[in-house]
């Protein structure tokens, strides 16, 4: 089996129908570093990867084929197939990122995972794929 091989997550790919308006959001709310652009994509810094690789959030507008030359039909803004994407945070940074968030008018729910020991921040992008800001707090008392 390969999995013991695996390292970490290399890239999460959206796609998208309005580009411009989406890139907008993870750019000024979420404020990931713009890496390489063009009119059909975007490519964002998440963090150092394994390795020097980067971790990468790319948005795809949903013209660009795959890897297997599959061109996908027009994403469906209100039924996202992406059931949502988890950035990890600081402990210390949690309360500061939801009140931006707050404070900013952006819609947002707050979760406690006991199990795991989680604390998440959710929140949507223009086209309505969900965004956990998650982080690791030892002080919740595991269940």
């Amino acid at each position: 089996m390969i999995g013991d091989k695996i390292k970490g997550l290399g890239e999460v790919i959206i796609l998208v129908e309005n580009i411009r308006k989406v890139k907008q959001f993870y750019e000024k709310i979420i404020g990931l570093e713009i890496l390489e652009e063009d009119t059909n994509f975007v490519f964002f810094k998440i963090a150092k990867g394994f390795g020097g690789h980067t971790q990468i959030l790319g948005l795809f507008d949903n013209s660009i084929p795959t890897a297997f030359g599959q061109v996908r039909e027009k994403p469906q803004i209100k039924n996202s197939s992406l059931h949502h994407l988890a950035l990890e945070i600081n402990k210390v940074d949690y309360d500061v990122i939801l009140n931006t968030l707050t404070k900013n008018g952006v819609e947002v729910e707050t979760r406690i995972f006991n199990w795991i020991q989680w604390k998440s921040i959710y929140l949507k992008d223009p086209e309505m794929n969900i965004v956990e800001l998650v982080c690791y707090d030892s002080t919740i008392e595991k269940k």
